[in-house]
């Protein structure tokens, strides 16, 4: 259900480099969730090239039927960024310069970067948008956006195409200000949740939640599954003498009480956040030796801001030899029973904990693919070793979804790795073993 009130809004991609794949579209699903918690029902996304009259025409096709649109894209420097010229053309306006403060600021950067004094004139073009529009500052690059006024109280903002760009022009340029005053986003009257899990596929989460989904009304209820989680959103509005945050907080109760231990935050706080806060509160450290992932288990944890304080470092251990010269696993062990397998699980992350001298390690060994499978270890097929500070080792069998690729199999031990070290520190069941066959 959307609710009868809510505004609408539609966004537009612009550059022949996203058409062509050259470049990845994540401009589109980053506004279309900055939009929603804002109570915005987004109609429609559309990607466009930069042929000429190609903008103009969308906006004629939009324009009164929306009360948002949002493009990124097109406001460069070069022939081919057409967004300024064609919003003013479709507005029947001259492009004028948006501030002396917008020049100076070009100025300033194109002589910093070119060590050339006088800019030439289409990169100050930059600086220039059509009249009546209100400037939007970028503050991470050189093309700064802007806010059209339309017809029948709807809007037209274009933002640079930058993902970092496209963020602080929304952001700290002056957009979001805007869109809150006039649609009244942040004024009580709408609450947005997030919840966030992992350890349950998307389909044994909505069957939990069935009921919720398919009623309908308020809140309004979405679930997304990711590579490594399952998102549900809610977004609620004061009801029967309930605030629209009261409404979300008993939402996000009662999700809690049925999903249990596979919720592990709201928010966008990430698998890796809750384990470094975990460890943090706790006052631990944690160690990690990596074959399979590569380095990635590492570098999801020092992603975190403040990691330092509880991340002392890792072994990239892909061969067998590293194994043993770097953690001390015994040769008889991968002899035995191969680098794949719980045993040799279990000794790299003893073998970390023991040479860093930290509370906790993780380790994770298999078979990433595409080749390199057998019958028995099959390609998809992780273990995962954790050590803790009572001495106790634990292994997890992991058959990850190998026909996602070596990059999927690789992400999906990251997060199970920390999904075992979270559930263990928060005395949590221990991350279940998937099998083999």
């Amino acid at each position: 259900m959307i609710f009868p009130e809510a505004p609408t809004a539609y966004l537009l991609s612009i550059g022949e480099e996203l058409l062509e794949g050259r470049v990845r579209d994540t401009n589109a699903g980053t506004f279309a969730t900055e939009l929603l918690q804002r109570g915005f029902h987004v109609v429609g996304m559309r990607t466009l090239g930069d042929a000429p009259g190609e903008l103009t025409a969308v906006l004629q096709e939009l324009a009164g039927k929306v009360d948002l649109i949002l493009s990124t894209g097109g406001l460069g420097p070069t022939v081919d960024d057409r967004v300024r010229a064609e919003a003013a053309t479709f507005a029947g306006v001259p492009l004028e310069v948006i501030s002396t403060a917008a020049e100076a600021s070009l100025a300033q950067l194109y002589q910093r970067v070119s060590k050339m004094q006088e800019p030439p004139s289409f990169f100050m073009a930059q600086a220039r948008m059509p009249q009546g529009a209100t400037a939007l500052a970028n503050q991470a690059g050189s093309a700064w956006g802007f806010l059209l006024p339309l017809a029948a109280g709807a809007f037209y903002a274009a933002l640079p195409g930058p993902p970092r760009e496209c963020g602080a022009t929304f952001h700290q340029g002056g957009l979001l200000d805007f869109l809150e005053e006039q649609f009244g986003g942040d004024d009580g009257s709408l609450a947005y949740g997030l919840l966030n899990t992992v350890g349950a596929p998307e389909s044994v989460i909505e069957s939990k939640m069935r009921d919720l989904l398919e009623k309908g009304g308020n809140p309004r209820l979405g679930i997304t599954a990711g590579a490594d989680k399952v998102c549900l959103s809610i977004l609620a509005r004061a009801e029967g003498g309930q605030s629209a945050k009261e409404v979300r907080d008993a939402c996000l109760g009662e999700l809690r009480q049925r999903l249990g231990d596979v919720v592990f935050s709201e928010g966008h706080q990430s698998l890796a956040d809750v384990v470094v806060d975990q460890l943090k509160r706790n006052h631990q450290r944690l160690a990690v030796a990596e074959s399979c992932t590569g380095g990635q288990l590492a570098a999801a944890v020092t992603s975190v801001p403040g990691a330092s304080a509880v991340f002392h470092g890792g072994f990239l251990t892909y061969a067998n030899e590293a194994k043993v010269e770097s953690l001390g696993v015994p040769r008889s062990l991968l002899e035995t029973h191969g680098a794949v397998s719980a045993e040799v699980a279990a000794a790299m992350a003893v073998g970390a904990r023991e040479r860093c001298a930290c509370d906790w390690a993780l380790s994770t060994t298999g078979v990433a693919g595409p080749g390199g499978g057998s019958e028995d270890k099959p390609v998809g097929l992780v273990w995962i070793g954790l050590a803790g500070p009572d001495g106790q080792v634990q292994t997890f069998r992991r058959r990850q979804y190998a026909r996602g690729g070596r990059a999927v199999v690789q992400q999906l031990s990251v997060r199970d790795a920390l999904d075992a070290l979270r559930r263990a520190i928060a005395g949590l069941t221990p991350l279940a073993s998937t099998p083999v066959n």
